[in-house]
Parts: structure tokens; C-alpha cells; sequence
């Protein structure tokens, strides 16, 4: 990565007509790698129970891997790939994280929402659908649920809302 940053401050320095493509070039490539480690990584700092397993931390990978991959993300799928029963893998979560299943699968699209809103050109429908939405209403009215804000608003702000905090 730091590569690319070179090239887009070598470029940069070097300014010419056709600049401006190259870097936003650049800078994509560079967003969709700090994306892909998002993806891998947690959303939430949250607060693990005292004698928590790695199954906890094995989980959370999972689910941040195949976020955009609802089927991937049933509870009777996690069950299955887990080596949990369906019942038990909601209490096991809640007790585990304190929020429940639903809850973290939620808020972490809601993370990936703000990214894409700031730094991508992706439209509210590609957003919606790539992150399993039913539609742009629908994800218009969970942002606004959860971050206080519409996404216009958000938009013109500028600011991470739900990336700055670890409880929604």
C-alpha cells in the first residue's frame, strides 16, 4: 500500500491532464484494500465476557468475511459451521458480546454503509444491494435508526458516526 501513496504523491508532483484519473485510480485501489481488511477484522470494540472462548473471536472473523453473504450469515448456517445448536448460538452470542446476533450483523453493515457513503462512488441502490438491503427506503430508514442522522445529512457532515463508537 504504501506503494500506491508513493505513486499518487509521485504523480502528484509530476501533475499533468491526465493526473486526476490515475490518482482517483490509485486511491480506489488503496480504499478497496483498507476495505478488505475491514471486512476481515471486527466492527465492534465490543466488550468480551470474562472466560470467553475463541470460537467468540472465530465467529466475529466469519461473519465479517461474509457480511455481504446473507445466507452465510443464518443463524442455522452459523450453527451448523460452528458445531453449535441453532438455539444455543444466539445465547452463546449475547452472552459472549452483550448485543445480540442480529444486533452485530446489523451495525456492521451499518459501519460498511458510512465507509462506501465517504470514500466510494457507489449510489444508495448498489449499497443497498450489495449489503442486502431490500431497498434504498430500507436502508435509509435503518441509518437513520441507528446513527440519529438521514444519509443526506450524514453525506454533508463528512463525519464516521458509527465507526467512531463501539455501542449504537
Amino acid at each position: 500500500m504504501l506503494e500506491l501513496v508513493d505513486l499518487i504523491l509521485q504523480e502528484n508532483s509530476n501533475y499533468s491532464p491526465g493526473s486526476d484519473a490515475l490518482i482517483k485510480s490509485l486511491m480506489t485501489g488503496i480504499l478497496e484494500i483498507l476495505l478488505r481488511n475491514i471486512k476481515r477484522s471486527a466492527f465492534y470494540e465490543v466488550e468480551m465476557s470474562a472466560g470467553s472462548d475463541d470460537r467468540v473471536t472465530k465467529l466475529l472473523g466469519y461473519i465479517n468475511e461474509n457480511i455481504a453473504e446473507p445466507p452465510l450469515l443464518k443463524v442455522d448456517h452459523l450453527a451448523k459451521t460452528f458445531h453449535l445448536s441453532p438455539t444455543y448460538l444466539s445465547e452463546f452470542f449475547r452472552k459472549n458480546l452483550n448485543m445480540s446476533l442480529t444486533d452485530y450483523i446489523l451495525k456492521a453493515k451499518l459501519k460498511l454503509v458510512e465507509i462506501r457513503l465517504l470514500n466510494s462512488d457507489y449510489t444508495l441502490t448498489e449499497i443497498a444491494q450489495e449489503l442486502s438491503f431490500t431497498d434504498v427506503s430500507h436502508l435509509s430508514k435503518t441509518f437513520k435508526r441507528y446513527t440519529g442522522m438521514s444519509i443526506r445529512d450524514f453525506k454533508k457532515e463528512g463525519e464516521y458516526r458509527l465507526l467512531k463508537r463501539s455501542v449504537c
